[in-house]
């Protein structure tokens, strides 16, 4: 059975969501061993009250222990690894020509390697570290199997869908700051995959550039204007080597009034075979009259759908835009998650507003061209009802609300600099099709 034109446009939309996830993570083992660090640091002694201080990381992962009736290892276990952790961080920091740290700023720099073993192996140091210590300890007071199933499982699920690592300068990053990542070269981005290399990574690097560029005592404008100036560079980069394709759309618009009386003269052809094929055969003449390939249009999907992909991963990717906020939101949080779990906050109110520009202005710049040439088919009148312009028209409507009703989905699970990159993209298309519109209207 032959997919229909909805069909195909379902199967296009939703390839799209389980495609955007295909971009690499830049996240290294260091990185993210630094935050499993970040999570679960060790104990912590307070001097006023002079005992030692669950931090909250682990403080978690023991009362989820204790809820499932799992038994957990004792405090003196857990000074016994942190001390362990400490005697490898320094003499981490000792290879690296950093001795003279003190035990705070040793654990803060190579604290990481409670979790990263030789060869870059995560979990390696802290299964023989467990190891070595259940020969000094009674079995009761060490993780058994349970705990550690639990232990491992909730350490690796706090790291496991950050994906903000990429930057060009190491740092410390995230929305308090409390990472610090690795700079990433471009020939590493080229190791990780082509469009990785290609286009996440430089798209990455323009912000990151432009950031640095419009640095703002006003928290986060420096990293809106980044995405609006990227925006800017992207598709008017995507503008260029579209350009024939868009200004065949365009005459293929222009010629709506043209396609009408063809239409008018086969009402019948969505179910009458003969004149199916003569409607074809003459729009295709037509099409061909004035240069103009239908099937150009694919070369635009063609370039949209992996540059789409590359910012996608880009701005989820940004170091710089997980650091901080912009009145109260992080631009790396998913908008859809904003809005549900923060009502009425700061961050709820931008994430509302984005979310709404966004769709608002996806919503006019997809209909538009449909606008135009619905106003172009009424230049020509029909004194009999056509069954092949009507359907032809309602597919065309259907098709458009349902891949509108598919962004306002996406647009959930956007993060929230993509929104912004949406805005602009949809500004940017309305004037697109406007301009190269005039233009032809001027040149035809």
């Amino acid at each position: 059975m032959k997919l229909n034109k909805l069909h195909k446009t379902l199967i296009l939309v939703g390839g799209l969501f389980v495609l955007s996830s295909c971009t690499a993570s830049f996240c290294s083992e260091v990185d993210l061993t630094r935050m499993m660090y970040a999570y679960d640091s060790g104990l912590s002694y307070n001097a006023t009250s002079q005992v030692h201080e669950t931090n909250p990381g682990l403080q978690q992962i023991l009362d989820q222990a204790a809820e499932d009736g799992i038994d957990t290892p004792s405090e003196a276990f857990w000074l016994a690894l942190d001390n362990k952790v400490l005697t490898a961080a320094r003499a981490e920091a000792i290879n690296n020509g950093e001795g003279n740290l003190t035990d705070e700023e040793v654990l803060l720099s190579y604290g990481y390697v409670k979790f990263l073993g030789p060869n870059s192996v995560v979990w390696s140091n802290w299964d023989k570290w467990v190891g070595e210590l259940k020969t000094d300890f009674p079995l009761a007071e060490t993780p058994n199997r349970d705990f550690t199933t639990l232990y491992k499982s909730e350490v690796d699920r706090a790291v496991a869908t950050y994906r903000s690592c990429i930057t060009t300068t190491s740092g410390n990053y995230g929305p308090d700051g409390e990472f610090f990542f690795e700079g990433k070269t471009w020939a590493e981005a080229f190791n990780r995959g082509l469009i990785e290399g290609l286009f996440v990574y430089p798209v990455a690097f323009l912000i990151e550039t432009f950031n640095s560029a419009f640095a703002s005592p006003i928290s986060g404008l420096s990293q809106v204007l980044a995405i609006l100036l990227t925006t800017l560079i992207v598709r008017g980069l995507m503008i260029a080597a579209t350009f024939k394709s868009t200004v065949a759309t365009q005459k293929m618009s222009l010629l709506q009034p043209e396609i009408a009386k063809l239409q008018n003269k086969y009402p019948n052809s969505n179910t009458n075979q003969f004149e199916r094929q003569r409607l074809a055969q003459e729009q295709m003449a037509l099409y061909k009259k004035h240069g103009v390939n239908p099937f150009n249009q694919i070369l635009v999907a063609f370039v949209q759908f992996p540059v789409f992909i590359a910012v996608w991963g880009a701005m989820t990717g940004s170091a710089v835009l997980a650091t901080g906020s912009f009145l109260g939101l992080n631009l790396s949080s998913p908008l859809g998650g904003v809005i549900t779990s923060s009502w009425f906050e700061a961050k709820w109110w931008t994430a509302i507003v984005i979310f709404l520009l966004m769709t608002a202005a996806q919503f006019v710049a997809m209909k538009l061209p449909m606008w135009l040439q619905k106003k172009a088919r009424k230049e020509v009148g029909s004194t009999m009802k056509n069954n092949a312009a009507s359907a032809s028209q309602s597919q065309a409507n259907t098709i458009s609300n349902v891949m509108f009703v598919m962004i306002i989905v996406m647009g959930f699970s956007l993060p929230s600099a993509m929104g912004v990159y949406w805005f602009v993209g949809a500004l940017i298309s309305l004037g697109q099709t406007l301009l190269t519109r005039k233009l032809m209207e001027i040149k035809k």
